[in-house]
């Protein structure tokens, strides 16, 4: 009798790790990425958009009405509300994760520096302490970014709060925002 000849086992794709098929959850257990996101940011978009379709199905006196209850001045305090939030976007987006991978990459070369023999490390002493004050201050620009972020999110729910009513905190807030 003989053996059955067996087929050789085909080669893994480049884009697999060679460890088996894929599950529902991805990698390391996490769960992929779908349509969810989508549909989400959708919905949230269609709001004004419908509110729009709604404010011109409305009779022109009506239209009037809904203006009035913003007062004067409304558009400025809403272009400063907007200028708030993109600020806001751009501390959370752009510079936090910034100092974030500032402060990872300085954290390996002092590890990497700590690795090293003791003779090498004394001479890389003045090069170590110039990287530990320079991840010290990253770590304070990280600190002071996340107090701004903060700041800045209870300054735009009260600049949109003011939309409707100058009156809230109009004392309280800079000449600018008023």
């Amino acid at each position: 009798m003989t053996e059955p000849e067996a087929s050789p086992a085909p080669a893994p794709s480049p884009r697999s790790s060679g460890r088996g098929p894929r599950t529902a959850r991805g990698r390391r257990g996490e769960r992929k990425r779908g349509k969810g996101g989508l549909i989400v940011f959708l919905l949230v978009s269609a709001v004004p958009a419908a509110g729009v379709v709604w404010y011109l199905l409305q009779t022109p006196e009506t239209q009037q009405k809904l203006i009035g209850l913003f007062g004067d001045g409304a558009g400025g305090r809403a272009a400063k509300a907007g200028i708030c939030l993109v600020v806001l976007v751009a501390l959370a987006r752009i510079a936090l994760p910034a100092f974030h991978a500032s402060s990872g990459a300085l954290r390996g070369v002092m590890a990497r520096i700590r690795a090293k023999p003791t003779a090498v490390r004394v001479l890389l002493f003045p090069v170590e302490l110039v990287i530990w004050l320079l991840w010290f201050l990253v770590q304070i620009l990280f600190a002071v970014d996340a107090v701004l972020i903060l700041a800045t999110g209870a300054l735009v729910i009260i600049l949109v709060i003011r939309i409707v009513d100058p009156s809230v905190l109009a004392d309280v807030l800079p000449p600018i925002l008023s």
